[in-house]
Formats: C-alpha cells, sequence, structure tokens
C-alpha cells in the first residue's frame, strides 16, 4: 500500500562494508511497527478529517455563542439580497 510519503517498507539498517549490523531491539521494531500504521492511518481523508476534528474543537466549547453568530451572518446576508 503506498502513502503520501511513499511505499511502505520496514527499515533496513545499513552498515559500512565489512562490519556486522546488530539486530534491531525489541523497541526498535515496536516503533518501527508504530511508524507504519501511522503511515497507514494517514489515508486519502486524513486531511478533511483532521480539519473536522479542529473545527468540532472550536465550535463544540462556544455552541451558543457559534449558533448566534450564524444567525447573525445569515439575517445580514439574507437582508443583503
Amino acid at each position: 500500500m503506498n502513502s503520501p510519503v511513499g511505499p511502505l517498507r520496514p527499515i533496513v539498517q545499513v552498515g559500512p562494508v565489512g562490519t556486522a549490523v546488530p539486530h534491531l531491539h525489541l523497541y526498535d521494531q515496536a516503533l518501527q511497527r508504530h511508524l507504519l500504521q501511522c503511515a497507514k492511518a494517514r489515508g486519502r481523508w486524513f486531511g478533511l478529517a483532521l480539519f473536522a476534528e479542529r473545527a468540532r474543537g472550536l465550535v463544540l466549547p462556544r455552541l451558543a455563542t457559534t449558533a448566534a453568530l450564524s444567525a447573525i451572518t445569515l439575517g445580514l446576508f439574507a437582508h443583503w439580497l
């Protein structure tokens, strides 16, 4: 599966020629799996979902104020037409 940053594949450690590269530690493998899951979660609609989450965070705590401002704006726009 391809993501916006490129194809998803495991990270391979590369060392200088003739040297032994130690195996990944368990924490490194867990981090690698987590990063792959995060990259897969960033799908086609990720930007829209992020915008909706931010808009909800702004509007919901101020629901009454947002509704009042929306009604005033709609009323002024209707009057202008």
